[in-house]
């Protein structure tokens, strides 16, 4: 079986992930500043080469106000103006370049079908410029920056291009902290290039960490590495089953249920796929739900006839129906499954995913239903019907990029 990768998008970042900004920046900041000195009447010493590119991959109106916050802010704007037409001077001259390995890794993931974008706090003259000038706009399909409309930051560019690409099931790919920082505020794992341009004490913790970027398939592939070993683990049946995948909100239950049937696909498997999800009933439609009687909460939660429904439908001889499914620990549900699968993750990883669902949403209130409803309700059911008991796996995945699977005692 060939091994593909999981993720549905991977978003990059610009300078220092994909560009190597260090051939032009520095020269331009220093020719830049000479000019501007000398337009103010300055007598100072221009900032080291470090200064200039600790700036890499920060908004540069900030970057500029901390490096020079003792200037007026007429003065630093006329700085920081010089610096950009310097840099784009250089651009037009052929300077930029591309670090090692990009061309063949864009080329790579585009070809398995991979959707690529980049977020970059740069402005939209200087992301055109980079990637037209270098010949990779034609695979990235969408990319943002701080001039894109309703952008603000790198957080809600990557917010954006999850939208546009309509998925969550994606990577941010960056060098540095602020990179790490607007994936975690989506809920997205990290890849953290650490021979970038991090600054020297920049702790930047992350799912996966690299040296170059021709290195990040091999990263991707290993999702797709421990599906296949959930699959071998569970021995599937050869015959008609229904494999549920359970576990609580925002632990990764429809991204996981996705993979497992797509590598299932993959394997020569008819597979039917159900998102047990939409079986959900409105919680605005809901009464308050009571975790300590969770029975009655979750039939109030659940279109329980809808999904006995769609559960109990016959299948063919040898599909596998492999359904995404909301407390799904339920007696009635657990009764129809042959294969049960229990996805997990940390608490801080849990709640990390949920703000990063929904707040790009304006969901405030939703947000406020899974901590005070769902997550006591789920977690009532875990004490009564506990997933150590009626799990065949159970698989972590709080680091989404290599999930850890465990086995369970199983079913009697």
């Amino acid at each position: 079986m060939a091994e593909g990768v999981m993720v549905q998008a991977v978003i990059f970042d610009l300078d220092g992930t994909l560009v190597a900004t260090d051939r032009f920046w520095p020269d331009a900041a220093r020719a830049g500043a000479l000019r501007a000195f000398k337009d103010l009447g300055w007598d100072r010493d221009l900032p080291d080469g470090s200064v200039w590119m600790g700036m890499v991959g920060q908004p540069l109106e900030e970057a500029f106000e901390a490096a020079f916050p003792e200037l007026a802010a007429a003065d630093r704007k006329h700085l920081l103006d010089c610096c950009v037409e310097e840099e784009h001077r250089l651009l037009d001259e052929g300077r930029a370049g591309l670090l090692p390995g990009v061309i063949e890794t864009l080329r790579q993931l585009d070809g398995m079908g991979v959707p690529l974008g980049v977020a970059s706090n740069c402005s939209q003259g200087y992301l055109d410029a980079l990637l037209g000038g270098l010949r990779i706009s034609k695979w990235i399909r969408e990319a943002r920056c701080l001039d894109s409309p309703g952008i603000s930051n790198k957080a809600g560019m990557i917010a954006d291009l999850l939208l546009t690409f309509g998925t969550r099931h994606a990577v941010m790919v960056g060098d540095r902290q602020g990179d790490r920082d607007a994936a975690w505020a989506n809920g997205l794992p990290h890849v953290h290039l650490y021979r970038g341009y991090a600054q020297w004490g920049e702790s930047v913790s992350a799912e996966a960490t690299i040296g170059g970027i021709d290195c990040l398939p091999e990263v991707l592939v290993r999702r797709t590495r421990a599906i296949d070993q959930v699959l071998s683990k569970l021995e599937v049946p050869g015959g008609a089953a229904t494999i549920g995948v359970l576990g609580r909100r925002c632990s990764g239950v429809r991204d996981l249920a996705r993979d497992v049937a797509a590598r299932l696909k993959a394997a020569g498997r008819e597979v039917q796929s159900l998102d047990g999800y939409g079986w959900l009933r409105d919680p605005d439609e809901v009464a308050e739900q009571d975790p300590d009687d969770p029975l009655v909460a979750v039939s109030e939660a659940l279109d329980l006839n809808q999904a006995d429904l769609a559960l109990s439908a016959p299948l063919d001889e040898g599909c596998l129906r492999v359904v995404a499914l909301p407390f799904g620990l339920h007696p009635s549900l657990l009764s129809s499954l042959e294969r049960v699968i229990w996805a997990d993750g940390t608490p801080e990883v849990l709640e990390r995913r949920l703000r990063g669902e929904f707040s790009s949403l304006g969901g405030s209130r939703r947000m406020e239903w899974v901590r005070d409803q769902v997550w006591p309700l789920e977690l009532a059911m875990t004490r009564a019907f506990p997933p150590s008991r009626l799990a065949h796996l159970t698989v972590d995945l709080s680091n989404a990029l290599e999930p850890r699977v465990t086995l369970a005692p199983g079913p009697d």
